[in-house]
């Protein structure tokens, strides 16, 4: 009996040794487990946590040589540039200036108006014809000059004249001066004559020629700046009364 015990307490003990080693094993060894993967959703970042993106590096800049301002120019440097070439450096230019007077019934006689309208005027070529052709018209006073390329020139003729100033008894004298005087500047372009003109004239006149009246000054003067064509008379002004007038023709020529 006493064996049959400890054989029992001794099947007892190796029963839960072996138990407790099988519990032990199932402890130490891994368990598989299949995980599923949920699908991959999109992720939405805030505004706050956008990254702001960093701003380009600024190209270099590059080195840039400064051009010293320009300093005035010198007389040398003048004289050194090419100037442009005058064909008519040496020409000559001839002006004429002649005042007419023309007795205006005659004049329009043959044809020229007394009031200018469009193309019908007075022109120098009728003035020469009554010139040539009657005694209505007659040359008073004239001036000539002659002066180099883009010149001034200028010509005076005075003469110094007594005039009585206590008709009829003539004790009393006074002199004044009268003449003719023309100045010019010209210049020749494109083969015409560009020219700056002043012509004045003085003289004295009698009214009445059979009373002892004290005599008149007469004074005409003309300025203008005028193209002329090379030998043609032209037409530069003109002053009248009641039936004569004065007329002023110029003409210009040039001399290579």
């Amino acid at each position: 009996m006493k064996y049959a015990k400890k054989m029992a307490i001794a099947a007892s003990v190796l029963f839960l040794a072996l138990s407790l080693g099988l519990y032990s094993a199932e402890r130490d060894t891994p368990a598989q487990v299949s995980v599923k993967q949920a699908p991959a959703q999109a992720v939405t970042i805030s505004e706050e946590e956008t990254p702001i993106p960093r701003p380009a590096a600024r190209p270099a800049r590059a080195a840039t040589t400064r051009t010293p301002s320009r300093r005035p120019p010198t007389r040398q440097d003048i004289v050194r540039r090419i100037q442009p070439v005058d064909l008519h450096k040496e020409s000559v230019i001839r002006l004429e200036a002649f005042m007419v007077e023309v007795r205006l019934s005659a004049l329009h006689s043959q044809g020229a108006p007394q009031i200018s309208q469009g193309d019908d005027f007075v022109s120098a070529e009728q003035i020469l014809k009554l010139m040539n052709t009657t005694d209505a018209a007659t040359v008073t006073t004239g001036a000539k000059l002659s002066l180099a390329q883009a010149n001034k020139a200028e010509t005076q003729s005075t003469t110094r004249k007594a005039i009585y100033t206590d008709p009829p008894n003539n004790t009393k004298k006074e002199f004044i001066d009268v003449g003719t005087s023309f100045t010019a500047a010209a210049e020749i372009r494109k083969e015409k004559v560009f020219a700056e003109l002043e012509f004045q004239y003085s003289d004295t006149v009698k009214t009445d020629k059979n009373a002892d009246t004290i005599p008149q000054i007469v004074e005409r003067k003309w300025t203008s700046t005028i193209c002329l064509k090379p030998g043609e008379p032209t037409l530069v002004g003109a002053t009248h009364d009641k039936d004569t007038g004065a007329f002023l023709i110029v003409t210009a020529n040039i001399k290579e």
